[in-house]
This record gives structure tokens, C-alpha cells and sequence, in this order.
């Protein structure tokens, strides 16, 4: 590219110029791999996609990342449905057949909505869906839609699907915060892997507050990428469906050779994890140990 630009500063605008100028690049997206990053949990093992770009989160040993640091940004206070009619294949791009953001009826983008309405659609029923070893769980796979940004690049909004089986940890994270008035993006949150399962199921652990630079930056994002953080967690629709891979968000299954580890990945969540209902979280909060622990070492008031 040539950089025969001319030399052009703010303090060299002409008179009626000056006091005009804004930090934005109103072509950012000409030279942008399009969408925005979504962090993938396939094989247990963090990968961020952009565009077709996919990258292995690792540490400092080179291998898989067992965990990654993030702070929550935001989340789509509605669990997300996805429904597709053929078996789920590996590393397939294919689109849901149906999909909800909200919960409450197929998007508009569906290529086939399934009902008018989730809650009476078939799919959605326990039972609609039988595994490999005659386990039942839901055709129609529940998730919830989380906006992160890595500890080390807090300007870079990420989306990451938290799957089915993961839901009701993530309803007892968000009981521990809001047991203690502590907003999600006020601390730094370990997300890993839950051990001794063989698909994919998230634990959450509250390591430190974020620090006052940090939490600037965090509110710098909030206010400045509003509308993307509105398409990644999902409140924000302008597409068939978002650019993210969707595998997550589908039936969770266990690989062929742990196949009894199925029936809980499908399990039900019993209540929707929100965050910001205290008294629905309030009874609840009191049995998650480890969760209660890490935030006592924050040390908050109870």
C-alpha cells in the first residue's frame, strides 16, 4: 500500500475544522475479517474463531489452555435455543434449522422455524431427543450468550456459548455475585473445564477484582461497542445467523467413547441463570462451595 498520505495533524486543521475531529475509523470494517471473535469449547480445548482464522488458546507450555481469565461483559439474560434437524457432524458449518436469542419464539432469521412460540414447540421437550445409549435430553439444545473479553485485551469483545449442561453453574456463579451486589464485569473470571466429564461442561471461579484501569476500559467497551456487544450476546439481530461457530449451542453430546457421560450433559437446568434477580438466587447460593469460597477470598461482606 502506498504511503504517500499527506502529513496531516489535528493541530494543523484549517480554522473551520478544528474541534470537528473524532478518534473513529469509519472504515474499520474494509480492512476487518468480519463478525466478531467467538470462542469455541469443542474437544474441551478454547479456540477463537475470526472469520475463518481459528486460533488455539494456549499456555505458557504451549499446550491446550486448561482455563482462560476473562471478565463478562455482558449477557443475553434469556437462555438461547438452537434446533437442527439432521445429526450434528464434527466440524460441520451448517446452519440451525430454527433458533431463538430470547427463548421465546424462533428469530426471524430461522431458515425453518419449528412453532410459533418455544415454549410449545416439540423440540423443546424433555424427552424429544434420544441418544446413542437411549438417554433422553432435548432436540432443541438450550445455551446462554456471554460477551467476554480477555484480561489482556479487555477492547476485544469475544462471544462464548455456555452449552446445557453448564447452565445451572453459571445460575450459581451469578447467585454468589448478586448475593454480594458485585456486578459480573467487576471481577476477573476463570472459565474452565469441569473435570471428570468427557463433553464439554464450563466451571466458574471469581479470581480478583478488576482493577480501577481495567474497569475504565470495561466501561469504555460498554459505551463504545453497544452494538456489538448487542449482536454477540444476541439481543441485536441483522443476520440469518451470527457469524460464531453454532456447534456449542447444539444437543450436547459425549464422544463415542464415554457415551454414558450423555443423560448429564442433557440435563435440564432447573432455573434460568440470572444474574440479577437476588431473591430467585438467594436460597440457592448458599451450596455452591467453591464458588463461595473464591468470592470470600475477594474478601466480600455477606
Amino acid at each position: 500500500m502506498s504511503n504517500d498520505m499527506i502529513a496531516i495533524t489535528a493541530s494543523k486543521l484549517p480554522a473551520h475544522l478544528q474541534g470537528k475531529t473524532k478518534a473513529s475509523n469509519v472504515f474499520a470494517n474494509a480492512i476487518s475479517v468480519g463478525g466478531f471473535p467467538v470462542v469455541s469449547i469443542k474437544g474441551k480445548e478454547f479456540n477463537v474463531s475470526r472469520g475463518d482464522e481459528k486460533t488455539l488458546i494456549t499456555n505458557a507450555d504451549g499446550d491446550a489452555a486448561g482455563s482462560i481469565e476473562a471478565v463478562i461483559i455482558s449477557a443475553n439474560p434469556h437462555k438461547s435455543k438452537v434446533y437442527y434437524s439432521e445429526s450434528f457432524s464434527e466440524g460441520s458449518s451448517t446452519k440451525p434449522t430454527c433458533y431463538s436469542n430470547d427463548g421465546v419464539g424462533p428469530s426471524p432469521y430461522s431458515t425453518e422455524p419449528q412453532a410459533k412460540k418455544c415454549q410449545t414447540c416439540p423440540h423443546s421437550v424433555w424427552g424429544s431427543k434420544i441418544t446413542e445409549n437411549g438417554g433422553k435430553g432435548k432436540a432443541c439444545a438450550d445455551s446462554m450468550r456471554l460477551c467476554i473479553s480477555s484480561v489482556d485485551q479487555l477492547n476485544d469483545p469475544m462471544l462464548i456459548r455456555v452449552p446445557a449442561a453448564t447452565l445451572k453453574a453459571l445460575g450459581q456463579y451469578g447467585a454468589q455475585l448478586a448475593k454480594r451486589g458485585v456486578e459480573p464485569h467487576m471481577v476477573v473470571t476463570k472459565i474452565g473445564f469441569e473435570k471428570g466429564v468427557a463433553y464439554p461442561s464450563l466451571t466458574f471461579k471469581a479470581t480478583r477484582f478488576v482493577e480501577e484501569n481495567e474497569l475504565a476500559e470495561v466501561e469504555q467497551v460498554l459505551s463504545e461497542e453497544e452494538d456489538t456487544i448487542g449482536r454477540i450476546i444476541g439481543t441485536i439481530e441483522d443476520a440469518p445467523a451470527d457469524n460464531g461457530d453454532d456447534s456449542q449451542a447444539r444437543p450436547a453430546a459425549a464422544p463415542k467413547a464415554e457415551p454414558k457421560a450423555e443423560p448429564k450433559a442433557t440435563k435440564p437446568a432447573p432455573q434460568e441463570a440470572q444474574v440479577v434477580e437476588k431473591e430467585a438466587v438467594a436460597d440457592e447460593a448458599d451450596d455452591i462451595d467453591d464458588i463461595d469460597t473464591a468470592l470470600d477470598d475477594l474478601e466480600f461482606d455477606d
